[in-house]
């Protein structure tokens, strides 16, 4: 069996060396990069050779930007800028427009994977006699493969594409391709392989054996922008525009007459906020006060908090020196404590609109339009 293996092997080698042939080399340098939302681009330079590689053929920049469709189908735009070379020693410069559709799966120890692409050339060709001309070239083009994983860092991929020209069935063609690729880091990769390209049914077919060499550089994929945190503004006092403006040594602590819970805003922003004011005529002090929305929490506790006659203190949910229980907007029951012990209850209602909620003596509040806390 082995024998005949290799019968078959050499027949088949004599005969494509036996037609005319020529050998070429591809050299390319890529780089590539995924893309948040499943997009991904590629940018590849490449250069190739022909007639024993002593003759510098073209010159290739190809871009490409390809979406995953569905968890197996990927679609590849891609646009090539080439420049070839004639017969004066020139170059003519050439453009494709290429769509792809692309797919692959779990086969085995390896994966399979399968292409189609359609391209169109638009731009100058090359006459006979080297005179450029343009034309519309339009081809369809099918490929199959599979590879696998060698090892953690190789890798070998085989496949078989099929140029078919549906007006001139001899001018079909096939191409075998064999590339091995080592991962180096985990960006960079370097390929080699062989590629063997042949014309159907003409009366001399031509074969091309070609040298492949790609190095890929994959780029990290962009991070997600961080949405920037709002900075909750610290707890601060406001002081009144008249009033007795020197403070005593040593204030006392503000009764339940003089400090209350006077505005509460569910929406406000940056934060929901809450204002307590001291409507007397005096300096007083906040220590000992607690603010929760629940007895069964301690709540925000007042340090030695001076506010001055007609003064107000105000706090961010969250901020620096304030409370860090949210407010519902559907309404909210809050609870205001003296040192002693002595417990007011304020229902904040419904939120409405933008405004603020003003709360009376009795810890109810009504709906006003604020625009000094806003």
């Amino acid at each position: 069996m082995r024998i005949a293996l290799l019968l078959v092997l050499g027949l088949f080698t004599q005969s494509i060396w036996g037609q005319w042939s020529e050998t070429g080399g591809w050299l390319g340098v890529e780089v590539d990069q995924k893309l948040r939302n499943d997009w991904a681009w590629s940018l590849q330079w490449e250069n190739r050779w022909d007639t024993d590689l002593s003759r510098h053929q073209r010159g290739i920049l190809d871009a490409s930007i390809e979406k995953d469709l569905f968890s197996r189908i990927t679609a590849n735009v891609q646009y090539r800028y080439s420049e070839e070379r004639n017969r004066t020693g020139g170059y003519t410069p050439r453009q494709r427009l290429a769509l792809r559709l692309s797919s692959e799966g779990q086969w085995g120890i390896g994966k399979w994977n399968a292409r189609l692409m359609g391209s169109q050339s638009l731009g100058p060709s090359i006459r006979a006699n080297d005179t450029p001309w343009m034309e519309v070239d339009e081809s369809v083009r099918f490929r199959f493969g599979y590879q696998h994983d060698w090892t953690g860092l190789w890798r070998w991929k085989t496949d078989i594409e099929l140029f078919p020209d549906f007006e001139t069935f001899a001018d079909q063609k096939t191409r075998f391709r064999w590339l091995f690729t080592r991962q180096v880091n985990q960006a960079l990769s370097a390929s080699i392989g062989y590629i063997w390209s042949q014309q159907w049914n003409a009366v001399d077919p031509q074969t091309q054996h070609i040298l492949k060499t790609n190095l890929s550089w994959t780029l990290d994929r962009p991070k997600k922008r961080k949405k920037s945190k709002t900075k909750i503004p610290s707890a601060l006092v406001m002081v009144a525009e008249q009033g007795n403006q020197v403070a005593p040594v040593v204030p006392p602590v503000c009764t339940s007459e003089a400090a209350y819970v006077s505005e509460v805003h569910a929406k406000g922003q940056p934060a929901d906020w809450i204002v307590i004011t001291n409507r007397s005529e005096s300096w007083c002090t906040l220590k000992g006060w607690r603010l929760t929305d629940s007895l069964e929490k301690s709540g925000l506790e007042f340090d030695a908090i001076v506010l001055p006659p007609q003064g107000k203190w105000k706090g961010y949910e969250k901020g620096q020196g304030s409370f860090d229980f949210g407010i519902s907007a559907d309404g909210e029951r809050l609870f205001w404590i003296h040192p002693q012990g002595q417990i007011q209850e304020i229902q904040v209602g419904p939120q409405q609109g933008k405004g603020a909620q003003s709360i009376d003596l009795l810890g109810r509040s009504m709906p006003v339009r604020s625009t000094e806390m806003d």
